[in-house]
C-alpha cells in the first residue's frame, strides 16, 4: 500500500479502492445462515427505481376463464379493473467517514479500516430495519394500494372480492397449518384462487428457533408421536428465516409469503462512495462519502399472510 498517503489523483483513487474493498469485504462478511436482509429475493420483491418516486398499481378482475362446448357461443371478455395508482417516494440514505489526512500520512490503515466496517454495517442495519418495518408494521401502519392494512381480514380485491389474510395465534404445528391453508386458498386480484405456496416463513430473531423446530423437524413437532413433519416434507424448499428488527415490534409475529409478492424493494442507486481529498476540508480530512436511494413499501397483499402470533 505505498504511496497511498499522497494527494495525487490516481493515488486519491487507489485509497478509495482499498477502502472500498473493505466495505465489500463487511457486506460479504454480514451473511448468516438464517437471517433475512433487505436484498434477500424470497423475503423482498426486488424491482428497481427509474426516478425518486414509484407509481403501483394492479390489474385484476374477471374470475376464471368461461367454460364451453359450444365453439358458436359468445366468448366472455374480462374487463380488467385498477384502483388508484399508489406512490411510493424514495428516500436518501447517506453519512460519511472522516479520515484525518496525519492518519493516511502514517499509515494508521487499520484504524481507518475498522471505521469504515463499523459504518457499512451501519449502513446494512439502517437498511434493514427500514426494510422490515414494512413486516413488522404490517398490522396497524403499513397500508396497501387497497388503503388496508397489510395483514387485514377485509381488503377487497380488484374482482370484488373480499380477502383475509391475517391470523393469530402462536406458532405452532397447528396455526402454521392454518396459515398454510388460508395462503394456498386465498383470492389473487381477479378474484381466482391460484394456489399460492409459501416461499419463506419469517420470525422474529426471538421466534426464529420456535419456528425451525416447528417447520424443519424430521419428525412432527410438540406431539408424542413420530409423524413425519409435513412442512420440512411437503416444503423442504421453504425458508424459515429471521431479522433481529422484527423484535421491536412483536417477538412473536410470524409471515409467510408466495413467490412475487408485493412486498417490493425499490431499489434507485445502491451503496455508493466517494472519497473527498483534505484539500478542501478546513480541518484537513479526508471524507469517505457513503450513501444509497431506495425505498420499501407493502403495495399490495397478494400471496402473503401475516400472524400477530398472539
Amino acid at each position: 500500500m505505498n504511496g497511498l498517503n499522497r494527494d495525487t489523483s490516481p493515488d486519491l483513487e487507489l485509497v478509495k479502492t482499498a477502502l472500498d474493498k473493505i466495505r465489500d469485504e463487511q457486506v460479504l462478511k454480514n451473511a448468516r445462515t438464517g437471517k433475512a436482509e433487505a436484498t434477500d429475493p424470497v423475503v423482498f420483491t426486488q424491482d428497481v427505481a427509474t426516478n425518486a418516486a414509484v407509481v403501483s398499481t394492479t390489474q385484476g378482475g374477471g374470475g376464471y376463464f368461461a367454460k364451453t362446448t359450444d365453439d358458436l357461443a359468445t366468448r366472455k371478455t374480462s374487463a380488467l379493473k385498477s384502483p388508484a395508482p399508489k406512490t411510493t417516494i424514495i428516500a436518501e440514505f447517506n453519512d460519511g467517514v472522516e479520515i484525518a489526512r496525519t492518519f493516511m500520512d502514517d499509515h494508521q490503515h487499520s484504524s481507518v479500516a475498522k471505521a469504515i466496517r463499523a459504518r457499512t454495517g451501519a449502513w446494512m442495519a439502517s437498511r434493514d430495519r427500514n426494510a422490515f418495518n414494512v413486516w413488522a408494521n404490517g398490522f396497524g401502519t403499513t397500508d396497501t394500494i387497497d388503503g388496508v392494512d397489510l395483514f387485514s381480514a377485509s381488503h377487497i380485491n380488484d374482482n370484488g372480492d373480499t380477502v383475509d389474510n391475517l391470523e393469530s395465534g402462536a406458532l405452532t404445528d397447528t396455526t402454521l397449518n392454518t396459515s398454510i391453508v388460508t395462503l394456498r386458498n386465498q383470492l389473487n386480484q381477479s378474484g381466482v384462487k391460484v394456489g399460492y405456496e409459501p416461499d419463506f416463513l419469517l420470525t422474529s430473531n426471538s421466534g426464529h428457533k420456535n419456528a425451525m423446530t416447528v417447520a424443519k423437524s424430521v419428525l412432527r413437532s410438540g406431539t408424542g408421536n413420530n409423524d413425519l413433519n409435513y412442512y420440512s416434507e411437503l416444503f423442504p424448499g421453504m425458508k424459515v428465516v429471521y431479522n433481529q428488527f422484527l423484535d421491536d415490534t412483536s417477538t412473536t409475529a410470524y409471515f409467510i409469503g408466495a413467490q412475487g409478492h408485493g412486498v417490493t424493494r425499490f431499489v434507485r442507486e445502491d451503496l455508493w462512495t466517494k472519497l473527498v481529498g483534505w484539500e478542501t476540508q478546513k480541518n484537513n480530512v479526508y471524507i469517505y462519502k457513503m450513501g444509497a436511494r431506495e425505498e420499501v413499501d407493502a403495495i399490495e397483499y397478494s400471496g402473503t399472510l401475516g400472524s400477530t402470533g398472539a
